[in-house]
């Protein structure tokens, strides 16, 4: 699998943000998404609320987490 395809995940919210990673509320469960698998990821800041993350396929897959439509 290619670590370019990305697919599109709704986020309830940043909840917490370092260096590498965001903590990440998706559907009511946190999630450590590592910055290097964001797309734009200089876009994002701990507290943004009700938005969609552009992640690798790889990290979806990691984290069991569910693309939508974009």
């Amino acid at each position: 699998m290619s670590f370019g395809n990305y697919i599109h995940v709704h986020v309830d919210k940043i909840k917490k943000e370092t260096d590498s990673a965001f903590l990440c509320m998706i559907g009511g469960e946190d999630y450590w998404i590592p910055r290097s698998q964001v797309a734009d990821e200089a876009d994002y800041q701990e507290g943004d609320m009700d938005l969609t993350l552009s992640i690798t396929e790889w990290i979806a897959n990691e984290k069991g987490l569910k693309g939508e439509d974009a």
